[in-house]
């Protein structure tokens, strides 16, 4: 399964570990926990991105921007994007089940929150 997400994935590995042969010949040097941190991190720029440009309010911003990581990137994706929890699951390398439970724990901590400022 190829995705957007995939290409640009590989497009800001190949910036930050440049290549100085071909560049698909060296990509086994890069550990797996080294592309799973750089993919959430580039994921949690688009997620802020999307929840920025869709709040006008700062409360509501600020809150989901409380969020840990992985929480944001489910609640950007899944509530404001519409993406299916599979497919985030597919992106984040995890199971359907562990997103089931981050985006529940993430919707009960915007709640808590979003009643303190009200």
């Amino acid at each position: 399964m190829f995705s957007y997400f995939d290409y640009l994935l590989k497009q800001l590995l190949f910036e930050k570990y440049p290549q100085t042969n071909d560049d698909f010949a060296d990509i086994a040097q890069i550990t797996p926990k080294a592309i799973t941190e750089e993919y959430r991190k580039f994921l949690d720029k688009v997620s802020i991105r999307i929840i920025i440009d869709m709040f006008e309010q700062e409360e509501y911003v600020n809150a989901i921007l409380k969020l840990a990581r992985v929480e944001r990137i489910i609640i950007a994706l899944h509530i404001i994007q519409g993406m299916e929890l599979k497919e985030i699951a597919y992106l984040l390398n995890t199971s359907v089940d562990s997103v089931y439970t981050q985006k529940n724990t993430a919707l009960k901590q915007l709640k808590a929150e979003l009643e303190k400022i009200n």
